[in-house]
């Protein structure tokens, strides 16, 4: 877009017009009920000095006449004026009778009355007032092409809306955007000409009421605002730190805090592909500005009073503008709309990105339809959107249309686990219609039989996480709609059955049920009619009041008879007291892990106890601040079948899963498989290892784990992409072996990490027993049996005892483990039984 370049020099002049002499309404006597009603209003009106649109007015004072009238019969109002002007600026509304609206016949472009400017040399120009064009008028209800209303538009934080405004209306942007009267600029033809005089005369009998008159001298027209820019301020201090900044005829729209500068060090920066908050190396603020070609900016710095004062039209269209040793330059100003391909390269063929763009500036560059302002707060904006780490990116099809900033542009496309994330400069021509990019897919596991799945997404519909799936490799959305007191969310998706299934890509909506103490549990792949209720218990799962009705192995039980699929999500985290009941009935077919040490160690306690249960990823994704998929599930399917939903549920309850955050990760012994069962002696003997990690970003560490103890292990000191075990390992019990891997502490991406479900081992008859570990599951049961007694909201007395007896039949099986496999007697100490030793025979004694 661009303006007509004015050959004068940027900046406005204003005088304002005292009009009082000239006010007759309202008076203290009206003649009748509409003149009443009209006086009323405009006594409503501001009063004083006033500013509507950045330019100033004296209006009339509030306990005398307000306005000038001018109607049929009436003689024309004639004002001095003696001086020159570009524009003269009108506060006025014409007011309708209802005899004089014709709601059947909408005239736009009636001519209600005129302005007539009268010069010293004895010409005149005459500007007829026309309803919909100068004024507004009932019958053509739309805003006016040529006024504007009273209140400037004021820009609103969408992200952070004021005190007592709601969220959805902050979407405007504006919080203001109305008021009477209206503003009009009237342009003088003759600008150099002495203006003796401005007739205002009406034509029918609803009045034309103008209320301020103000001379403009400037380069452009005071109401016509050049399109919104973003701005630097270039100081000889460095990178600009804005205390506060302001725009007389415009808006500051936003200031954005950048990283810093876009160069080589970020094209080459270890952080790309990261959710790590990339350090900041020369950060600053950015002005988003919108305003006339006549505005003046006015930035404050901080540690600094004195203001800086610049031309905003010298900026936009020069390039610059100075105030003593500062500049405030225009970035981008020109913009072309084009179609961006985004291009596999091998495949040759659009594929589905997360990407950022951004300016030689670090601004970020929305494509459209995206926010440049992401909002990541809880449940208030659930766009294709997303913060990683301290950058901004956008869920695009691989083929989309946007407008893009002429000169070079700055590019971040990530998809998954198995691409090599892209970092890029490219120059974007003047009058280029398509810009085409590339990514790499550096590891194909899809081919091999892996499924990759995000187990535990919330809010998003079902189209958007389709779509944010595909930008970020992943198979299988598990939606899980939910309760959060009386908030009830994606319940109008479910249907039951498989919702999207399109490309490679299925969607499926489930039920996350939760308990504010027992705990969560994920229902997944239900068929037919959901688990329900989905939340019992109180605040903040269920609502205030709500009872305790149905255990998490309730709710576990219906699920496997209704076809689902069963994850305990955020393991142990969210309630954790009931999560031995369900897993020891064996009803939960994995946990999804969020890889840290606590965790892992309470998944170890079942494992070390012979109950088989899978490990799992899912990201909880709430809100723009997660990407889709950043925890993920890998499974594998039999490459000979269909990859379908119900293959995918089968391969996680066959265990052969894996739990990672970018990592990819594998395990053998003897030639079995992750989730397979190895049959050996009693007395165990030598199995052999394999296993691999590899990643788009260095890898520190990979281990093999036996029974929660590491028993083999690869470092990688200066970090690396690929890291390999193969060795001989001795066995000696019943248990398991699991391989897991980690990025290096002191580097970009040290959250990396990754854990495969195990490859049990039976030696012989035995179980794998820990004695310790049973006893901390008994803890847990003991205590959601006394929460039931005693302080929790039960639906009924039956209802207790039916939960209860769950928890029992738990407590038994622990207990009776712990005489017979423990080798000891259970002792009271302080509290709940427990015994010491992980082994089958105590590892000290008193």
């Amino acid at each position: 877009m661009s303006a007509q370049r004015s050959t004068k020099r940027f900046g406005a002049k204003t005088q304002t017009i005292d009009l009082s002499r000239y006010f007759t309404f309202p008076r203290r006597t009206a003649p009748d009920e509409w003149w009443r009603g009209l006086a009323e209003r405009v006594r409503k009106l501001p009063s004083g000095e006033q500013q509507s649109w950045g330019i100033p007015f004296a209006m009339g004072a509030e306990d005398g006449p307000r306005a000038i009238v001018a109607c049929k019969g009436k003689r024309e109002v004639r004002i001095p004026i003696e001086a020159r002007a570009d524009y003269l600026c009108l506060l006025h509304q014409w007011f309708q009778m209802p005899h004089e609206i014709k709601a059947e016949d909408p005239s736009e472009g009636l001519v209600i009355g005129q302005y007539r400017i009268d010069y010293a040399d004895g010409t005149s120009h005459i500007q007829p007032i026309r309803g919909r064009f100068e004024v507004a008028m009932v019958e053509s209800p739309g805003p006016t092409w040529l006024a504007l209303p009273f209140y400037m538009m004021e820009p609103v934080d969408p992200v952070k809306p004021p005190e007592g405004y709601h969220w959805g209306p902050a979407q405007y942007g504006v919080r203001t955007q109305h008021g009477e009267p209206l503003v009009y600029a009237l342009p003088n033809p003759h600008p150099r000409k002495m203006i003796k005089r401005l007739a205002v005369q009406g034509f029918m009998d609803s009045p034309l009421l103008v209320f301020g008159l103000t001379l403009y001298r400037g380069a452009s027209h005071p109401l016509q605002h050049l399109p919104r820019r973003v701005y630097q301020v270039d100081t000889p201090d460095g990178p600009a730190k804005i205390a506060r900044a302001d725009v007389d005829l415009g808006n500051v729209v936003r200031i954005e805090r950048t990283l810093g500068p876009r160069d080589e060090n970020w094209l080459a920066s270890s952080y790309a592909g990261l959710v790590d908050n990339e350090p900041p190396w020369a950060s600053e603020d950015l002005l988003h500005i919108a305003g006339a070609p006549d505005a003046e900016a006015t930035v404050v710095l901080e540690g600094r009073k004195r203001p800086l004062r610049f031309s905003l039209g010298d900026a936009f269209y020069k390039g610059s503008s100075s105030s003593g040793k500062a500049k405030l330059r225009v970035l981008s100003p020109r913009r072309q709309w084009m179609q961006v391909r985004v291009i596999d390269e091998t495949t040759g063929k659009p594929t589905p990105v997360r990407i950022h763009f951004s300016g030689p500036r670090g601004e970020y560059i929305a494509p459209y339809g995206h926010h440049e302002q992401i909002n990541t707060n809880w449940f208030e904006d659930y766009g294709a959107d997303v913060v990683v780490g301290n950058r901004n990116y956008a869920y695009v099809s691989g083929e989309f249309t946007t407008d893009l900033p002429v000169g070079d542009l700055y590019v971040e496309i990530c998809k998954g686990f198995e691409y090599q994330p892209v970092r890029t400069k490219v120059t974007v021509q003047p009058g280029q219609e398509i810009l085409e990019l590339r990514i790499n897919r550096w590891k194909d596991l899809r081919s091999q039989g892996w499924v990759t799945a995000d187990t535990h997404v919330h809010f998003i519909s079902p189209h958007t996480a389709w779509l944010e799936a595909q930008a970020e490799g992943i198979n299988v959305v598990n939606l899980l709609a939910s309760q959060w007191g009386r908030l009830f969310t994606n319940v109008g998706d479910i249907t039951g059955r498989v919702g999207i299934n399109e490309d490679d890509t299925i969607v499926y909506v489930g039920t996350e049920n939760r308990n504010h103490m027992l705990g969560h549990m994920s229902m997944l792949g239900t068929k037919g009619q959901p688990v329900y209720p989905m939340c019992c218990g109180g605040p903040s799962e269920s609502y205030i009041g709500d009872p305790d009705f149905v255990t998490m192995t309730e709710w576990a039980l219906e699920n496997k008879r209704k076809g689902g699929l069963v994850i305990r999500p955020h393991f142990p985290g969210c309630g954790h007291t009931e999560d031995p009941v369900p897993i020891l009935k064996g009803l939960v077919d994995a946990l999804e892990i969020r890889l840290n040490d606590f965790a892992i160690q309470e998944w170890y306690r079942y494992l070390n106890c012979g109950y088989r249960v899978a490990v799992v990823g899912g990201t909880d994704k709430m809100g723009a601040y997660c990407a889709l998929g950043w925890l993920r599930t890998y499974a594998k399917i039999d490459t000979n079948e269909p990859f379908t939903y119900d293959n995918w549920a089968n391969a996680v309850r066959a265990g052969r899963s894996i739990s990672t955050n970018g990592p990819l990760i594998d395990l053998t012994v003897d030639g079995f498989s992750i989730g397979d069962v190895i049959e050996m002696p009693v007395g165990g003997g030598t199995v052999e290892v394999h296993a691999t990690a590899e990643c788009f970003s260095p890898l520190g560490t990979l281990q093999v784990v036996v029974n929660g103890q590491v028993a083999a292990e690869e470092r990688a000191p200066q970090g690396a992409k690929r890291l390999e075990i193969r060795q001989p390992i001795k066995i000696t019990r019943t248990g398991w072996i699991a391989a897991r891997c980690a990025a290096r502490p002191d580097m970009p991406g040290s959250y990396l990490a990754a854990h495969t479900s195990p490859i049990y081992v039976r030696c012989g008859n035995t179980r794998a027993f820990d004695g310790a570990a049973a006893q901390h599951m008994l803890a847990l049961v003991e205590g959601g049996i006394e929460y039931l007694n005693t302080i929790a909201t039960v639906f009924d007395e039956s209802s207790r005892k039916r939960m209860v007896k769950l928890f029992e039949e738990a407590r038994e099986e622990l207990k009776g483990r712990l005489i017979v496999e423990a080798k000891q007697g259970l002792h009271h100490h302080d509290g709940e039984y427990h015994t010491h030793g992980h082994d089958v025979q105590p590892d000290h004694t008193h």
